[in-house]
């Protein structure tokens, strides 16, 4: 068990109490503070499990000082610890997300209940996010793969069925996740959409055969140091070419 816990609370006897309860339980106090704003500090410089918080502190009170915590990650949970127990304190700290509410006096045997429940509230929190997450990747890979399948199907004359084995086939041959892969193909034909518009411009503007345009733009990339695309971009830009 033994969590790395902050205490804070503006009365130092309050504070003692806490330490000690939790020492009993197993935990370790990391640090102490007696304002929400020194909560804030500690805990950037600490990053602790769990934040024991008074509400009524002077500065910067223990419901500002919780916002920033749970918002900014400096601490995994925030257990509420006050003397009040009105109805909308209870809704605005649970609003905040803390993970349990505890009214004074503390006795040690409700407190490690709370500090478990909070915990354990954070873990799911964290699970939850995690697989938003790769749900979120996994759509965005989709869409990169469909764009990348009609890419492949126009480039080889085949159907969407059939690019999308060719590039299960390319990942499978190169072992790299498919969208990885399908991203790489999407940036390669801007590159080459881009090379060829550049192209088209330099055959407009300067008269030259589509050979000598591709020509101008590779020393102008040798001139630029820099690739083929990139010096097709400044040419796009209106940038000039030897």
């Amino acid at each position: 068990m033994g969590y790395r816990i902050v205490i804070s609370d503006d009365e130092p006897i309050i504070r003692l109490d806490l330490a000690q309860m939790l020492e009993n339980l197993g935990m370790e106090v990391v640090g102490e503070a007696a304002d929400g704003f020194d909560a804030v500090e500690c805990c950037r410089a600490l990053k602790p499990d769990l934040v024991l918080m008074d509400i009524s502190m002077p500065f910067f009170d223990g419901m500002k000082a919780t916002r920033t915590l749970l918002e900014e990650k400096l601490a995994k949970a925030v257990l509420i610890v006050s003397a009040f127990s009105e109805p909308e304190l209870v809704r605005r700290a649970a609003e905040l997300g803390v993970g349990a509410y505890l009214v004074k006096p503390i006795e040690e045997r409700n407190l490690l209940p709370a500090i478990e429940v909070s915990l354990a509230q954070y873990r799911r929190q964290q699970k939850l996010e995690e697989k938003l997450a790769k749900a979120d990747e996994t759509l965005r890979d989709r869409a990169v793969i469909d764009r990348a399948k009609l890419v492949i199907a126009k480039e080889n004359q085949v159907t969407e069925a059939e690019a999308y084995r060719l590039l299960q086939k390319m990942a499978m041959d190169k072992r790299r996740p498919m969208g990885v892969l399908a991203q790489s193909i999407l940036e390669q034909n801007e590159q080459r959409s881009q090379v060829n518009r550049a192209k088209r411009e330099l055959m407009e503007r300067r008269g030259l055969s589509e050979k000598a345009a591709f020509r101008a733009i590779q020393n102008a990339a040798e001139k630029q140091n820099v690739t083929v695309a990139e010096a097709a971009g400044t040419i796009l830009e209106g940038g000039k070419t030897p």
